[in-house]
């Protein structure tokens, strides 16, 4: 019973008060009131069609990065950007290129040293005649290295290619611009919109806006 009474005098507090504000409400409105609801009207029609242009947009970074996984520069043509792929294969063409070599050498030089060591005179490089076995050993150990350092190189590489697919496919909806945009807006806001006085005050300002 007497929570039913309290709600019935909470009930007509709200109302004695919303009906002792709306001649100030109506008295400060004017104009203001509706654009206000304009705006407001205009900011949720905004947020829809972002929304919609963002539904439109769907991107998924995991099949860029599936793609880039599978095949290297796919998932930066998914994202867009295209202009990556000869970056990509051009790279790759000279890790590859420098992998081939240094591995070449490398064989070259260790079934050199062998041929030394077990005596096979008519398989020996005549053009390594002077090198001692010390000296053609020292070669097969540094083109060892670089074709080691060409596959560690060839393989971060290849990562690198899939995170950026990874990475910009998580960006592929953010506005990276680099154009900056500054908007100063004057406004105007009636205070006596919630004061029961009749005095007629008035709020003026600027509003500064800086979109990146």
């Amino acid at each position: 019973m007497k929570s039913k009474r309290f709600i019935i005098t909470l009930f007509c507090s709200v109302c004695f008060v919303f009906f002792a504000l709306m001649p100030n409400i109506l008295r400060a409105g004017g104009d203001y009131t509706f654009s206000s609801i304009v705006r407001f009207d205009s900011v949720a029609t905004n947020v829809a069609n972002d929304s919609v242009i963002l539904a439109k947009k769907h991107h998924s970074p995991t099949k860029a990065t599936v793609l880039s996984a599978v095949l290297p520069g796919a998932g930066q043509v998914y994202n867009h950007q295209a202009w990556k792929v000869p970056i990509i294969y051009a790279a790759a063409a000279t890790v590859t290129y420098f992998a081939i070599t240094n591995g070449k050498n490398r064989s070259k030089f260790k079934d050199e040293y062998y041929n030394r060591i077990n005596g096979n005179t008519d398989l020996l490089l005549p053009d390594y005649v002077s090198y001692t076995n010390e000296g053609i050993y020292n070669l097969y150990n540094t083109y060892k290295s670089n074709f080691q350092l060409s596959i560690i190189i060839g393989i971060a590489f290849y990562a690198v290619q899939v995170l950026d697919a990874y990475v910009y496919g998580h960006l592929f909806n953010f506005d990276l611009t680099e154009d900056l945009s500054l908007n100063l807006t004057p406004y105007y806001y009636p205070t006596n919109i919630f004061s029961l006085s009749n005095a007629n005050s008035s709020s003026f300002g600027l509003s500064l806006n800086l979109r990146f």
